[in-house]
């Protein structure tokens, strides 16, 4: 291939259809005959949503030369997109018959073989993909998947990863990374993962249902997890002190861990004592390490809002939201957000986040709904956030405590 239809082929790729066609076009006027410039001209069409132009300038160009493979493979793509899968496999058989190399007619057939279960048949043809193109995702989750049914995993995350990284939205490349991280036991691996997902699809099922199964997975598996959710489901019911007596004799037994420090920084963020600027370095700390890890984000965010040398406001509502995102909608992230935005002077958003977190059945469900003044709060119990007298022209939510002032938020953290 010469310089010009390399230079043609990398626009392609990477979607720059203008200067593609400028560069068709000046082919053509070179040369109407130019086989590989029609069948540019038509990949043009169709990227440009004109899949039907573009077969059919490629059904001309096949009538004159019936047997190119560039024609053969991409008419054998646009019919794909179209809907005609019988039809495409068959001009991509030929195609490829005729000496082809397009990355999407080779990922055609390897999914085809791939649904026989023929997996010796279907690696090659992806192998192949990958080598015309390596940023073609398809190809990567496709010689994933493979090597997943074969039980290679590493060879199967290794193959997610680089589709990952070609195409970041891509829903099925980030279920199947994760989904075989915690096949081979990396839990820590997928749930960074997992986190970097949710941030590319916010709330969607699928990553929710992964993500609840695998924290389900962990705390039956972890005494030390199972042990901090009875410590934060006392602080979420009120009881502050029998939730530090717990805490406190989980750490004798266990020692130092970050994930014991994490729920010190939650309660403390709570009540307002302790170290409050020690605690804040801390959790900037484990963030700094696990950027991914949403526990340590949505402490460090509710912290920053109480009163101490380290206050800030706008950083603990921008790790709240970073938190609540993350971690796949997590009730805990939610009502650390809820009252970040309340803190922060965002009624509205307080509002709507609160209903939505209200129809829930967790704890925090029922604190929420306490806030907005559906039940009654728990009792003994401090609210964790106070504000100024309601001014009764406002339109507020029943029980939703209007955003601090400046001078409420020194008095109150």
């Amino acid at each position: 291939m010469s310089n010009a239809y390399q230079v043609l082929e990398e626009h392609l790729r990477a979607g720059r259809l203008d200067p593609a066609e400028a560069m068709a076009r000046h082919l053509l006027e070179s040369n109407p005959d130019d086989a590989n410039a029609h069948v540019a001209w038509a990949r043009i069409a169709a990227q440009r949503g004109n899949v039907d132009e573009g077969i059919k300038r490629l059904e001309r160009l096949l009538a004159q030369q019936p047997k190119h493979p560039g024609g053969l493979a991409w008419l054998a793509v646009m019919w794909g997109d179209k809907g005609d899968h019988e039809r495409a496999l068959l001009l991509a058989r030929r195609a490829v018959a005729l000496g082809a190399r397009v990355a999407q007619t080779d990922v055609m057939l390897g999914d085809d073989a791939l649904s026989r279960g023929a997996l010796d048949e279907a690696l090659p043809y992806f192998d192949r993909a990958v080598a015309q193109n390596a940023r073609f995702a398809a190809g990567w989750v496709g010689r994933g998947r493979v090597h997943r049914a074969q039980g290679n995993l590493a060879e199967a995350e290794d193959a997610f990863a680089r589709a990952v990284e070609a195409a970041p939205l891509r829903l099925d490349a980030w279920v199947n990374l994760v989904e075989v991280e915690l096949e081979g036991g990396a839990d820590d691996a997928a749930f960074d993962n997992l986190a970097l997902a949710l941030r590319a699809h916010p709330g969607h099922p699928q990553l929710l249902a992964i993500k609840h199964a695998a924290e389900q997975k962990k705390l039956e598996g972890d005494p030390l997890e199972g042990a901090l959710a009875e410590v934060r489901r006392l602080v979420v019911t009120g009881d502050i002190d029998g939730a530090l007596r717990a805490l406190q004799r989980i750490a004798r037994e266990v020692g130092h861990d970050d994930r014991i420090t994490i729920v010190e920084v939650e309660i403390a963020a709570i009540t307002g004592k302790g170290d409050l600027p020690g605690l804040i370095n801390a959790a900037t700390r484990i963030v700094r390490d696990r950027p991914t890890a949403w526990e340590p984000r949505a402490a460090l965010g509710r912290i920053l809002l109480r009163q101490s040398p380290l206050q800030n406001v706008r950083m603990g509502l921008a790790q709240c939201e970073e938190a609540w995102r993350t971690s796949g909608e997590h009730p805990r992230a939610g009502l650390f957000l809820f009252e970040a935005y309340a803190v922060a002077g965002k009624r509205a958003h307080a509002l709507a986040l609160g209903q939505k977190l209200s129809q829930g059945e967790s704890a925090e469900a029922t604190l929420v709904r306490g806030l907005l003044g559906e039940v009654p709060l728990p009792q003994p119990f401090e609210p964790f956030f106070r504000g100024p007298p309601v001014d009764k022209a406002e339109v507020t939510a029943p029980g939703l405590v209007p955003a601090a002032g400046d001078d409420d938020k020194k008095r109150s953290g």
